[in-house]
């Protein structure tokens, strides 16, 4: 029987780059995922969104729900466990971030990822489901 675990994840685009993030847990299959994480019990979407970026951008980014846009949501198999299925709620934000990106407990890397990109290792839901979507749109060119 397959675990179902909901997730966030926050697509940040910024002169026509998407910010990906190495985290401890993404380290383990040496993967670039979003901000993001798991939504907790009692949290809707939005919240954990809100909640993720606080904690993986850092203190001193004003982020609000009005600087979220809901994109999609799909079902796949977590890359870490086949057991576990995985619901993603994925948002976009185009809002500037202007402080530095500082790893800390949550995050190991972050990095401006650029189409054509080949050395990093994109999870399957930036890959395969956010790509597409933000190239159609003209998000990313």
């Amino acid at each position: 029987m397959e675990k179902l675990k909901r997730v966030v994840g926050v697509a940040f685009i910024e002169d026509n780059k998407l910010l990906i993030v190495k985290s401890v847990r993404s380290s383990t299959t040496n993967s670039w995922t979003l901000v993001g994480g798991g939504i907790e019990n009692g949290e809707s979407e939005i919240t954990a969104a809100l909640r993720e970026v606080n904690e993986e951008i850092g203190p001193g980014f004003e982020f609000c729900e009005e600087d979220l846009l809901p994109i999609m949501c799909f079902k796949e198999a977590a890359q870490s466990d086949s057991d576990i299925l995985i619901e993603m709620n994925m948002f976009l934000s185009t809002k500037q971030i202007h402080i530095s990106l500082i790893p800390n407990d949550e995050i190991l890397e972050y990095h401006w990822y650029s189409l054509g990109e080949t050395e990093y290792n994109l999870s399957s839901s930036i890959r395969d489901h956010l790509l597409p979507y933000v190239i159609q749109k003209g998000l990313l060119r």
